[in-house]
């Protein structure tokens, strides 16, 4: 009983945390945004008008949803329906809604990654604290980024942070072993280069990622409703497949068809699902066969249910939004999974010349590039975390990537991106840590 009560405490101090880091939102939920400045949000207060409010929510589970540009998304309609029920076209109100989805996911990101770092980060967090800290430092940085005030800590350098580091965590060493401690460095310096490079990409990716408008425009309800019901049906699917309770399963079915309702892209989450079930077939055993059966049936009956109420062709929007240049869009995708291909491009439009190296630009991508190994040796020592959640960033960002660019497309795998980036500099911290503390016992080997 003790221990549950502690650990009931812990929770509520997280919580507490993870809302104080998104109050910097409500700015956005008092801003002087009248609705219908925006030709879509005063499209669809038109429409919910003319269909009084929330006594004609039936019409929008049967078509077209409030633009009528040929989307089926009923748990949208019906989310707005209740705000023009409760504030009229008083904007605040929608806002305020946008802020508490945001301040939601990350609640629930904050509980996903602690499943997950108990998992597959063991090597690095050997203690309960560290991963909580790890899971809140990451759902801070996702609340922050969902009002750009993330972007704030861009002008910090990724070097002096883990330059610091590497004092703090040697200076006792140093004090005690000046002599053995210079000799660590000499022999396993490029270690701690790599731990180095994983911590600079991840933190250079995490600071430079933010959204200006996902609270403050009222269409983005659709990517904020989909990904806070999205992230909390994958929480609860993972109850389901560790207890074996059957409410968690139907709490699970009913988030991700809610998410479904709200927008397409968490279609894309299906495979995600499925390779988490079957990488968890060992615990969950037949439960795993019953979670990837029942968010593909989910999945399926979504698109029954959306091509048996609306055209299956391709709506005038949908196909003003389709990129006219595919490749750009595939060289976006990649691009996002692997940053490292925009310094290839960088190269390949400045071409090799010595007098580059008389500009710092040069030097900074030169120094990036060779810093990438330390990723690379990162994903390697822990390819369970970071192959999944580049599943999922992958996953969810291919189908947007083939559409004009708007900023919520980029929300839901925004998850993904961050957990590989919060891994990468916490394998960066442990990494050096561990070389600077037992350097004159290692192979130079040993951990690559």
């Amino acid at each position: 009983m003790r221990a549950w009560l502690q650990q009931v405490k812990t929770d509520f101090a997280v919580y507490c945390l993870l809302l104080l880091a998104n109050l910097p939102g409500l700015r956005q939920v008092v801003a002087n945004a009248p609705l219908r400045a925006d030709t879509d949000t005063a499209a669809m207060l038109d429409a919910m008008r003319e269909t009084s409010g929330l006594h004609g929510w039936w019409h929008w589970f049967t078509g077209d949803w409030f633009l009528h540009n040929g989307f089926y998304r009923p748990t949208t309609c019906l989310s707005l329906l209740v705000d023009y029920t409760l504030h009229g076209e008083t904007g605040w109100g929608y806002r305020l809604t946008n802020w508490l989805l945001a301040a939601l996911t990350a609640i629930g990101v904050y509980l996903l990654s602690r499943r997950f770092a108990r998992r597959w980060l063991s090597h690095i967090f050997a203690e309960e604290w560290q991963v909580r800290l790890f899971a809140l430092t990451g759902a801070v940085a996702l609340s922050l980024q969902q009002t750009n005030a993330l972007t704030t800590l861009r002008g910090i350098s990724a070097w002096c942070l883990i330059a610091l580091w590497v004092l703090v965590a040697g200076i006792s060493r140093l004090s005690q072993q000046a002599k053995a401690w210079g000799t660590s460095l000499r022999e396993h310096g490029w270690q701690l280069w790599l731990g180095a490079g994983a911590f600079f990409w991840g933190w250079d990716r995490l600071v430079h990622s933010g959204y200006e408008r996902l609270i403050v425009w009222v269409p983005s309800r659709t990517a904020l409703l989909a990904t806070c019901l999205t992230v909390w049906s994958v929480w609860w699917l993972i109850r389901w497949g560790d207890s074996g309770r059957t409410r968690f399963l139907l709490v699970a079915g009913l988030f991700y068809a809610g998410a479904l309702g709200a927008y397409e892209q968490p279609l894309a989450l299906v495979p995600v699902i499925v390779v988490l079930a079957y990488a968890m077939r060992r615990e969950w055993r037949w439960r795993a066969w019953v979670a990837s059966g029942s968010v593909i049936a989910i999945a399926v009956g979504y698109l029954l249910l959306r091509f048996a109420l609306l055209p299956a062709t391709l709506s005038g929007y949908q196909q003003q939004q389709l990129r006219s240049a595919t490749a750009l869009g595939m060289l976006h995708f990649l691009q996002a999974l692997l940053p490292l291909l925009n310094h290839f491009r960088y190269w390949l439009t400045v071409g090799f010349n010595p007098y580059l190296f008389f500009f710092k630009d040069a030097w900074d991508t030169l120094i990036a590039d060779l810093a990438f190994l330390g990723v690379l040796v990162a994903v390697w020592r822990s390819w369970k975390w970071f192959g999944w959640w580049l599943l999922w960033q992958g996953a969810t960002y291919l189908p947007m990537s083939l559409l004009h660019p708007f900023e919520h497309y980029y929300y839901l795998p925004q998850a993904g991106q961050n957990a590989i980036d919060l891994a990468l500099m916490a394998w960066g911290l442990q990494h050096t840590h561990r070389i600077l503390h037992r350097g004159d016992s290692l192979e130079p080997c040993r951990h690559v």
